[in-house]
């Protein structure tokens, strides 16, 4: 019995069909090693959600930490002010307690002293 297929194109036909059957596996290989990847990414999300979480529970740390340090500078400044007025007012207190006692001695010494027009 002779064949109808040539056989030229048989073996092209078998040759495809084995490259085909190749290409298909290739694919294969390649959507598996994709899922693969893709479910090591997804694995990875719970963690990075933990790790966001804790990075914002730092933040609000920190944040409260800030406050508190800009109320604490507030607090120095207003410190500060008070302090400089308190040296300042401490200055023009000396400078009239120097001033009185020099008025005090000059008024004593004009008592002391006669007074040469009424003499004379």
């Amino acid at each position: 019995m002779t064949s109808i297929i040539d056989p030229a194109w048989k073996n092209l036909v078998e040759c495809k069909h084995l490259l085909l059957t190749e290409a298909i596996k290739d694919l294969e290989r390649r959507r598996e090693n994709s899922l693969s990847a893709q479910q090591e990414e997804l694995s990875v999300i719970p963690n990075l959600k933990d790790d966001v979480a804790k990075l914002q529970d730092e933040v609000a740390k920190l944040q409260d930490v800030i406050a508190s340090l800009k109320l604490d500078k507030i607090a120095l400044e207003e410190k500060i002010a008070s302090d400089e007025r308190v040296s300042s007012l401490e200055k023009e207190r000396d400078y009239y307690r120097k001033e009185s006692m020099r008025l005090n001695t000059a008024v004593e010494s004009m008592k002391c002293k006669p007074d040469k027009k009424l003499r004379g």
